[in-house]
């Protein structure tokens, strides 16, 4: 079993979520924290995850609204297992910079609307295909403010 089928089923499956999306990550600066986080030391990767709860169909739409969400999940040396940490609601994304649109970069910035991260993907591959499940995942989910999709190359947007 792959990582990101492991994630789904340990992380996402028992919550009734789809895992729609991961893209694994490092971050692009260091973050600066004043004291020694308890149960966090070590070495670890870190995921990003795109996932959606559905629930049952609405009686007034005959739709299945949903709920999507973008999870951090980490997980430890010499763990097989893994670790949701931080989540935010799809509607808290306020803005996906790609950094370049002129060269594919692994690096990328996700601004929510209380929270800054700036990130490196293993790949620029991974990077694309992660911020074209998300960019489709906000034109699907999200009516009123969409995030700004900015810095970004045409081929991700669907141009």
């Amino acid at each position: 079993m792959n990582v990101k089928s492991a994630i789904s089923k340990e992380i996402f499956a028992p919550h009734d979520e789809r895992m729609l999306g991961a893209v694994q990550v490092k971050r692009r600066t260091k973050k600066k924290i004043p004291f020694l986080a308890t149960g966090g030391q070590g070495e670890y990767l870190t995921y990003i995850c795109l996932s959606v709860v559905c629930f049952s169909v609405c009686s007034v739409t005959n739709k299945k609204p949903a709920q999507a969400s973008i999870t951090k999940v980490k997980q430890f040396e010499g763990s097989t297992s893994f670790v949701r940490r931080t989540q935010w609601m799809l509607e808290q994304l306020r803005q996906v910079n790609g950094i370049d649109p002129n060269r594919d970069s692994p690096e990328f910035d996700l601004v929510f609307e209380n929270a800054f991260d700036q990130w490196v993907a293993n790949t620029a591959s991974e990077k694309c295909t992660f911020f074209q499940v998300l960019h489709h995942t906000c034109q699907r989910y999200l009516t009123d403010k969409k995030p700004e999709f900015i810095n970004c190359q045409s081929k991700i947007l669907g141009g």
